[in-house]
Order: C-alpha cells, then sequence, then structure tokens
C-alpha cells in the first residue's frame, strides 16, 4: 500500500495594515426630532446626527469618496440610521428585488453593528434601492468554526424605506433599542460599526471605515468596526412574544398490514404555538417555545453524492439561528460536536417539537449557551420514532486578547433505554498578523445508560488542531490536523468523515489590482498545494489522499474564471454505493480529473454560471457538468435554475449511468409585502420529483401569513412491487404570525 510523505511549507508572512481608526473613539449623540420614514433625508433630525465618510474598497482600495454618507442617531426608542447615496448616473442604479432576504445583483447599504463592542458578535441591516432589505448576524468575529460565521436567515424586527431621486438614492432605518441590547458598562454605551454601499454598474464598493483588503472578511469582522460612544443612551429590555396558528391537511402512502398495496392515509389538523423571547438582563436572553412549528421553512435543495464524505445541510429555522455562533464547535471542516439539524429533523422530514428553552448571553466574563427541547413520539415512513430530549451548554470565555476564547461543550441526547452524552473543550489563539490556531478535543459515550456504556478514551475521543493565516493577498495557508476514534460518535453532532487520521495542508497566493487600464483581472489567486491525506485509526492504511491544483481571477466586471487539476486516491475498505446501478467495488484506486468554471458578474440581470470537469473516477471515467442560469426579468420576477449531470461510464465492468439533478425555481414578488415562489427538483437516483410553492404576505416584522404546499411524486413507479404510489407525501399548510413587542 502506497505510504505518503509531505515536506514541511516554507511561509513567507505578509505584514497587516495597521488600522489607526481603531485607537479613538467617536461620539453618538441622540435627538429629541421626529422622523417621518419615508426614505427621504430631509427631516431635522439628519441635521444634527453624526456623519460618517466612506472610502472605496473595490476596485481602487483607500481612494477617497465624496458620493456617500453615513447618518447614525437615536431617541429613547430607536435607533436612527440614514444613507445619502449620490451617484453621478442615477438611471444606472440595480434595483431589481422586492423580496425579503433575497437579493439578484441589487445596489445596496449595509449597516453593521456589534452594540456593546464585543469584538465578536454583530448584527448587519441591508437595504436595496427597491426598499426590499436583508438582514443578517455575525459570530465568532467572522472566523469559521466548522460551520459559516453568519446567518443570512436571521429575520429582526425593524423598518427601512428608501427613495431614488435625481442625485442618487437615499434610505433611513428605524431599528428597536430593545432589538439591539445594548449594555451600560462603566457608566457609558460603547459600540462599533461599519457599513458598506455599492455602485454595482461600476463594480465599486465603498465602506466606512477604511477596513483592509487584504484580510479575510474584513468587513464583517466586528473587531474591524469603528469604535463609537452613544452619549446618553438609555438601554431597553427585550420582549418578543409570538403566537401562530396553523391549520393543514396532509396526505401520505404507506405499505399496509400485509405489505401488499399502498394505503392512503389523511390528516387534518388545527393547531397553536407559542414563542417568547425575553432579555433578562441586556447581555442574557431566554428563548421559550412551545409546540414548535417551522412548516414555513423553505425545503433543502437535492444533492447528489459522489464521494466518501457526509451531506451537510445549512439551518434554516429562526429558533436555532438565534445566537448560533456561541453554539459552533470546530471539530474539523464542516465537522460540529453540536449539529441543530438532529433535533426535529428526521431523513429529511419534519418532527414535532413538543416545546423547550434556550438560555444564551454573557454571564460574567463567560458567554453562556444552555439549549433543551423534547421532541415528540412520532412515525416516519415504517418507522416509530419515540420521544426524545436533546440538551446542550456551552461556555466560553476570552483570553490572551478580544480574538481569543477557550471554551467548554456537553452535548445530550436521551431516550427510552438509550443515552448519548459528549464532551469537549476547544479553543481559538489570535497570535497575531491574522494567524490563528483553532483545536478541539471532544469525546462520547453512548449505551442503555452510563454504567453498561462500553468506553474506551482513544476510541470514543476526536482531536482537531488547525493553524490558519486568514488573509487574501501574498502567500497565505492552513494547516491541519484530525484524529477520529473507532467509536466517536456525537448524537446530536455532524461529522464530515469518521474513524481516521486527517492531515491537510494548503498554500494560496492573492493579489489584488486596482487600474483596469494595465490588469485584467482585479483579483487573482493561485492555489498550488490544497491535499488532505487520510489513515486509519491505526495507520495500517492510507484510506485517501488528493492534491488540487487551482487558479483563478476575477475580472473587474465581477465574471470569474476558475482552472483545477486534481489527483486522488482513494482504498476503499468495503464497497461504495452511488446508485442502485452503480458500485464501487472494494480496493485501492489511482485517479485524476481536471476542470473549469465560469461564473457571471452578480450585478447582471442573466447570470448563466457554468462548470465542468473530466477525467477518470475509481476504474471508470466521470463526465461533470453543472449550469445554474438567473434571469431577473423585472422587479417582480425572477427565475433561476441549476442542472447537474454525471455520465459515469466504467468500461470494464460494462456499466453506465447518466445521473440528472435539474432544478426551476421562480421567485416573485406583487410588492414588498405579497411573495412567493414555486420550485420543481428531480433527484435521477431516486426517482423522485420534489415541489413546493410558497407564499408569504407580510404585514410588517414580524405579522406573517404563509400558505405552503410541498408534494413529491415517483417517477419509476414498477421498479418495485407492490407499485409505488403516485406520490408519497402530500401537505398543504396555512400559518398565520403576529409577535408582540
Amino acid at each position: 500500500m502506497r505510504k505518503l510523505i509531505f515536506l514541511s511549507l516554507f511561509i513567507a508572512p505578509m505584514v497587516m495594515l495597521s488600522q489607526d481608526y481603531l485607537n479613538s473613539i467617536t461620539d453618538i449623540h441622540g435627538t429629541t426630532d421626529e422622523l417621518l420614514l419615508d426614505g427621504f433625508l430631509n427631516e431635522a433630525l439628519w441635521e444634527e446626527a453624526q456623519r460618517f465618510p466612506f472610502t472605496e474598497w473595490r476596485p481602487d482600495w483607500g481612494a477617497p469618496d465624496s458620493l456617500t454618507t453615513l447618518f447614525v442617531t437615536f431617541d429613547k426608542d430607536y435607533l436612527y440610521v440614514a444613507l445619502d447615496a449620490k451617484d453621478p448616473n442615477p438611471e444606472k442604479i440595480i434595483g431589481r428585488n422586492l423580496v425579503r432576504d433575497g437579493w439578484y445583483g441589487d445596489d445596496y447599504f449595509a449597516f453593521q453593528i456589534d452594540p456593546n463592542r464585543t469584538r465578536k458578535n454583530a448584527l448587519i441591516f441591508s437595504i436595496y434601492p427597491t426598499g426590499s432589505r436583508y438582514d443578517d448576524a455575525i459570530y465568532n468575529d467572522n472566523v469559521p468554526l466548522g460551520n459559516a460565521p453568519s446567518t443570512p436567515a436571521y429575520d429582526m424586527l425593524w423598518e427601512g424605506r428608501t427613495q431614488i431621486t435625481e442625485k442618487g438614492w437615499q434610505a433611513e432605518y428605524r431599528i428597536p433599542l430593545s432589538n439591539l441590547r445594548f449594555e451600560i458598562r462603566d457608566g457609558e454605551v460603547l459600540g462599533g460599526i461599519s457599513a458598506q454601499r455599492t455602485i454595482n454598474y461600476d463594480n465599486k464598493l465603498l465602506v466606512y471605515p477604511e477596513v483592509p483588503q487584504n484580510i479575510t472578511g474584513a468587513n464583517g469582522k466586528p473587531s474591524l468596526k469603528k469604535p463609537v460612544r452613544f452619549v446618553g443612551l438609555e438601554p431597553k429590555k427585550d420582549l418578543q412574544v409570538t403566537p401562530y396558528l396553523l391549520a393543514s391537511s396532509q396526505n401520505n402512502y404507506r405499505l399496509n398490514s400485509s405489505q401488499s398495496a399502498y394505503e392512503k392515509n389523511t390528516f387534518n389538523e388545527l393547531d397553536v404555538g407559542l414563542d417568547v423571547r425575553y432579555g433578562i438582563t441586556p447581555s442574557l436572553t431566554l428563548d421559550l417555545t412551545l409546540n414548535t412549528d417551522f412548516s414555513q421553512v423553505e425545503i433543502d435543495d437535492q444533492v447528489v453524492n459522489l464521494g466518501r464524505v457526509s451531506i451537510f445541510f445549512p439551518e434554516r429555522r429562526k429558533f436555532f439561528l438565534q445566537q448560533s455562533g456561541l453554539f459552533d464547535f470546530d471539530m474539523g471542516i464542516l465537522s460540529q460536536l453540536f449539529y441543530s439539524r438532529t433535533i426535529g429533523i428526521n431523513n429529511g422530514q419534519l418532527t414535532p417539537i413538543i416545546g423547550g428553552a434556550k438560555l444564551t448571553g454573557e454571564l460574567g466574563n463567560w458567554d453562556l449557551g444552555l439549549l433543551s427541547l423534547q421532541t415528540e413520539g412520532t412515525r416516519i415512513n415504517a418507522n416509530a420514532l419515540p420521544t426524545e430530549n436533546f440538551s446542550v451548554l456551552r461556555l466560553r470565555r476570552k483570553v490572551f486578547n478580544d480574538r481569543s476564547f477557550i471554551g467548554f461543550m456537553a452535548t445530550n441526547r436521551a431516550r427510552e433505554a438509550y443515552i448519548n452524552t459528549a464532551l469537549g473543550v476547544d479553543g481559538v489563539i489570535d497570535v497575531g498578523d491574522e494567524n490563528f490556531i483553532i483545536t478541539s478535543l471532544a469525546t462520547t459515550v453512548e449505551g442503555e445508560n452510563f454504567s453498561n456504556a462500553d468506553y474506551n478514551l482513544i476510541d470514543n475521543s476526536r482531536f482537531a488542531f488547525q493553524f490558519a493565516r486568514r488573509k487574501r493577498d501574498g502567500w497565505f495557508y492552513r494547516g491541519a490536523y484530525e484524529f477520529s476514534g473507532e467509536a466517536f460518535k456525537p448524537g446530536m453532532g455532524f461529522l464530515l468523515r469518521e474513524k481516521h487520521h486527517n492531515f491537510y495542508v494548503g498554500l494560496n497566493h492573492g493579489k489584488f489590482n486596482s487600474e483596469s487600464e494595465n490588469h485584467t483581472f482585479q483579483y487573482r489567486r493561485w492555489m498550488p498545494i490544497n491535499s488532505d491525506l487520510y489513515f486509519t485509526t491505526d495507520f495500517s492504511e492510507v484510506l485517501t489522499w488528493y492534491n488540487r491544483s487551482q487558479w483563478s481571477g476575477t475580472f473587474f466586471n465581477i465574471d470569474a474564471v476558475t482552472f483545477f487539476g486534481q489527483v486522488q486516491y482513494e482504498f476503499l475498505q468495503e464497497p461504495l454505493q452511488f446508485s442502485n446501478k452503480i458500485t464501487i467495488p472494494q480496493g485501492d484506486y489511482f485517479y485524476s480529473f481536471f476542470g473549469a468554471s465560469y461564473t457571471s458578474g452578480f450585478q447582471r440581470a442573466l447570470k448563466i454560471p457554468i462548470s465542468a470537469e473530466y477525467g477518470s473516477f475509481f476504474d471508470g471515467k466521470n463526465l461533470e457538468f453543472r449550469l445554474s442560469p438567473e434571469w431577473t426579468i423585472n422587479q417582480h420576477l425572477t427565475m433561476e435554475g441549476s442542472w447537474r449531470v454525471n455520465y459515469l461510464s466504467f468500461g470494464e465492468r460494462n456499466v453506465s449511468e447518466w445521473i440528472t439533478l435539474p432544478q426551476f425555481r421562480i421567485n416573485w414578488a406583487y410588492n414588498l409585502h405579497l411573495s412567493g415562489s414555486v420550485t420543481a427538483q428531480y433527484n435521477s437516483i431516486q426517482n423522485q420529483i420534489f415541489t413546493a410553492a410558497r407564499l408569504r404576505y407580510n404585514f410588517r416584522d414580524g405579522h406573517n401569513l404563509y400558505v405552503v404546499y410541498n408534494q413529491d411524486y415517483n417517477t419509476d413507479r414498477m421498479q418495485f412491487m407492490p407499485q409505488l404510489p403516485r406520490f408519497n407525501n402530500q401537505l398543504v399548510t396555512l400559518k398565520y404570525v403576529y409577535t408582540f413587542f
């Protein structure tokens, strides 16, 4: 068996640009003037509000900007934010979206705030020229800890209006102070702010303050926001009470007791539930939920897995998204000790949650997260699922500096005659110049109870360590090691791969250019080394090795191209099945492939990203083609789709198969209040079509009416006996939600 030895890498560090603006504090004063929220900046309060000028970030970083001004003030109930975005060509302003949290290449204004200058968490409030809004939350100083460090499905309660004028466009925000959870510390309210504004037809990104261009995720990093003092601000407690009313009708088909035919079952339901969010202190929040429902959440995209790793699906449910970054526990790429989709989702289907509680925030010098939920016993297809309790405890504390912490996590999943408990410690250490150490150690125990559970410290544990330079220009790198024991099994976690030693090394070189006359690419990146090596837990066999070399470039019009080549070795200890037709036999394989992709600039109304790859694949060949067109016809209608096709052929075994995964979606909006979508997906491996339709009427933030329709279809009904039904599940839901705050 091949043994692979890696040489150590020589690293040429770059010196990070200093941020002098972090050394001073700007005062923001309150107002007693009233605001007519209409998008026009003609009220008296904007004359007295603190103003902040912008500079250019892309393409010509650091160039002065005279077109954009940010205004910030507050009163006893609200934070007020305004944008004056002048434009010499107002007819070219891009505003094509009316859907809440949608984006189709629109120009935008984003205001970011770290209300208590934690230097780790921030909230984002964005608006487009059409008046449509988008909000987000950033955690862990925008450093990924296995998951993405932001939650774009996070909906907050606030208001915004815009106007397009003959000089450009303007925006006004009104954000409740209770949402922002300000806190008086040492007699004052200190926070951090930043803002971004785009001029997409000219490929310009303008920012405040002058955030460095060479740091990964710099525009979202709370630690790089401008320190401000809100003079005289009195914090407000947060209290939100959200009852809902739900009516649904479900049809499904299940095999009868004799297994001879499918019988139709119909369920009609009228239900109510309640969510409560209460600010115990400005820095500690209690969330309560009763008869929790997530039926309005969009369905997952269909995927085809042609590899050995597990598929990670992102969380979309609001209850779990709030303060989700606190619960991140990195055990390697995407791997998490706590994965919220283990709660209330089984085989892609929602299961009932009786209720529970979540406590998040700060307690003294510690970050605290506590979660406990109870699911209801139910049946998925022919499988009976018992009631279960899911509980998590999370503690973190800053050490050394504002961007370093040590932490502890405990998870417990319990049902009748079963318990799974995980314990772990982790840490993130900023060693300077955007170099980070991220490490964790966890162990699990599983059984009917603790007394009869088998446990071995090595076999039941997992260790992860990485050292990374989070830059975008010059040389930057990441090196990592993982060990996952034979019996390590977090019942509330997610593991990309199990039972291995893993060594990873990645080396990149990036270069920014600001002059389009002398350069073709605004940014280019070369990745000569991107290599993973997996061993069995006893180092007796190499399981996987690959190296992927890649070059990518972004043009000044934001179009981008990528070229790559990869060599790979796999040793299969047992057969690997991809479909009913394709199974890779046990054995070792060495193969290589190459590919290229093109991505359209996001400012285009018609975007056609495309990619292709070809080469050997285990003992055969693989041709892959992907196409993801998006066409925004006008503000009211956007059509988007995707098509992935793989042709797998294994000549020596005389086996081949076309695998296709098309998707088509129509997003529509009548105005800023009424919107919806229709989605259809086909999975050739499952021989099923999945359809969904969703209508939302947004009276205001926190006050919504949803109508949701989901149904699957069997396309090859004769493949099994008895014959499959036309569909397996059909669900229609009407849901009304109102938030008191």
